[in-house]
């Protein structure tokens, strides 16, 4: 993915601006990334300095996902903002999640797997149709209706009389 590539050696002191379009080829492109598809704008705002370079990822646009409730797909609304810092020094080492160091004879700073690792920190970890304007939810109501067929719990007799317990 060349496009994620910035040349950094002989970059000139001072900001610089990088624009990209994250769509379908990029999400294909990681096999374990829970979105297939999407359209993200991104923007990297980059000032660099003699000792280092500070990026800013600036993401919005949204990420189609697949429902955990009623295996629909549906987009997910998306706007972050992340920042790193990359550091000259002798060797690749992640200082934290925000700082990394990279060795000062590397030409080049490949964004990619900086790229896939912010959309996957910007994915909720329990996937759903986000409610309307009036908080109602908008999963597959056929879908939501045939699996509460299969998950009604009948009470068992037996456990009846453990209610009844008076525990104190």
């Amino acid at each position: 993915m060349v496009e994620y590539i910035i040349p950094i050696k002989g970059l000139s002191l001072g900001s610089h601006h990088y624009t990209y379009k994250i769509d379908d080829e990029f999400f294909n492109n990681f096999e374990y990334l829970d979105a297939d598809k999407g359209l993200l704008n991104l923007t990297v705002d980059l000032i660099a300095e003699s000792s280092l370079m500070d990026f800013k990822f600036n993401f919005s646009g949204y990420i189609e996902m697949l429902c955990d409730r009623c295996l629909d797909n549906f987009n997910l609304n998306v706007e972050n903002s992340f920042r790193l810092i990359v550091k000259y020094g002798e060797k690749y080492e992640e200082i934290s999640e925000e700082v990394i160091t990279i060795p000062s004879s590397e030409s080049n700073l490949d964004l990619t797997q900086f790229i896939y690792e912010y959309i996957n920190l910007m994915l909720p970890i329990k996937k759903v149709h986000p409610g309307d304007e009036f908080g109602n939810g908008q999963c597959n109501k056929d879908m939501i209706n045939q699996l509460n067929k299969y998950t009604e719990q009948k009470q068992d007799p037996r456990w009846d009389t453990l209610k009844n317990i008076n525990i104190e």
